[in-house]
């Protein structure tokens, strides 16, 4: 009798242990699943599409009366790419397309070679002209350039709206005028692009400086001594023509709030368009699109897992992490990469990091602008967007950031 107890107790024990093995297995599935639908959730919204791109567009067309457009576009090198519909043989009728659809007055545009600029300008409408570091000397703008470099940093100009009064060209260096020159361990060459227009539909209207560059892509050192530079040039050209509005465009390589950014706008010396935009919603139309980069990924950039991933890797780059763009990665440079993450470790701003998050802005390519020195003039935004956003056939591995200005002449 004791044995048959004895037996039943273990039954009961070893049913019990079953029972709870098997809860915890259901459990642990259900997190999985928890976990797994999380994870799609992340990666899958919010949603931007297409069609939401076409109604951004509309509210473009609907308020682009009597305003000048400036468009900032990385357009990507002309490089053999993994996926044949990348490259630029494709891409180059893409971006004819996004110009003719969004009319830009201005378009800095980043990364084209000479042969580049020449094939897309003579796909364009006749009306665009373009600077480069070679003056144009000919009607159709197609003329041979001396160095395929020449228009890295190309602007591009509607002459219906604008005439081209002057222009020039610098290194961004310790020695901006010698050509090629490049300092602070910097990456690649990188150059300022600078042309000044008047506008043709507006009487006593004030001149135009508009600043095209790109920022070194490895370094954060040499991004912040290159912003530097430009912050003097551009306080040069102010003192020369100080009735003149200012645009900086580019791809700065970081992001807004980090050292690069509060260089160019610090003591309101330029003013973020998107910034001004977003606290003046009543005023200005913009949207939550969150980058402007996206690697052939396209919309899906957008949704909260690619800003998470996105946040992190800028911020890395924000505090002097150098990080490859190599697919495959060596032992040797993971370990580099965790000894620079482990020596910036305490630089590391969880709260920015948030406000990051929060704010939707892992844009590299900005519009920066400010007023006539004098007072005489005023730039109001009145609409920025990143633009052309595909879910495939894609113009380039970035999307445009567009925006829209009300001119107003400050009377005396």
């Amino acid at each position: 009798m004791c044995q048959n107890h004895v037996s039943k107790i273990y039954l009961s024990t070893h049913e019990s242990t079953l029972h709870q093995h098997l809860l915890i297995k259901m459990v642990l599935i259900l997190f999985v699943i928890l976990l797994c639908l999380f994870i799609c959730y992340l990666f899958t919204f919010p949603r931007y599409t297409e069609e939401d791109d076409l109604t951004t567009l509309k509210k473009y067309q609907t308020i682009n009366q009597n305003l000048l457009s400036v468009m900032t576009f990385n357009i990507r090198h002309d490089i053999h790419e993994r996926d044949p519909n990348n490259n630029f043989t494709k891409r180059v009728f893409r971006l004819v397309e996004t110009v003719e659809k969004w009319k830009p007055s201005v378009l800095s545009v980043q990364e084209p070679f000479a042969d580049q600029i020449r094939l897309w300008h003579c796909h364009l409408p006749k009306y665009y002209r373009y600077v480069g570091y070679q003056p144009m000397d000919t009607e159709d703008g197609c003329e041979d350039s001396l160095s395929k470099m020449d228009f890295r940093v190309a602007i591009l100009y509607n002459t219906q709206i604008l005439t081209l009064l002057e222009q020039d060209y610098i290194w961004l260096s310790k020695c901006p005028r010698i050509v090629g020159s490049k300092d602070w361990n910097s990456h690649g060459v990188r150059t300022l692009n600078i042309a000044r227009f008047k506008l043709k539909n507006l009487e006593n209207s004030p001149r135009i400086l508009v600043f095209n560059t790109h920022l070194d892509v490895r370094n954060e050192q040499a991004r912040q001594e290159q912003a530097k530079v430009i912050r003097s040039t551009i306080k040069q050209w102010q003192e020369k023509y100080p009735k003149d509005l200012v645009f900086l465009c580019g791809d700065f390589n970081t992001i807004p709030k980090q050292t690069t950014h509060q260089i160019l706008t610090s003591s309101q010396f330029l003013y973020d368009t998107w910034t001004t935009c977003q606290t003046s919603p009543s005023t200005c139309i913009s949207h939550s699109f969150s980058s402007s980069f996206h690697g052939w990924l396209g919309s899906i950039v957008n949704t909260y897992g690619f800003q998470f991933i996105q946040i992190i890797l800028y911020t890395f780059r924000g505090l002097g992490v150098d990080l490859p763009y190599e697919t495959s990665l060596r032992k040797s440079v993971i370990i580099d990469i965790a000894k620079q993450i482990w020596k910036v470790r305490r630089n590391i701003c969880l709260s920015d990091m948030i406000s990051l998050w929060r704010s939707h802005r892992i844009h590299v390519d900005w519009i920066l602008y400010q007023h006539a020195m004098d007072g005489s003039s005023h730039l109001q935004p009145k609409f920025i967007a990143v633009g052309d956003i595909r879910s495939r056939n894609y113009s380039s591995d970035h999307f445009p950031i567009i925006a829209l200005f009300q001119i107003t002449p400050i009377l005396p």
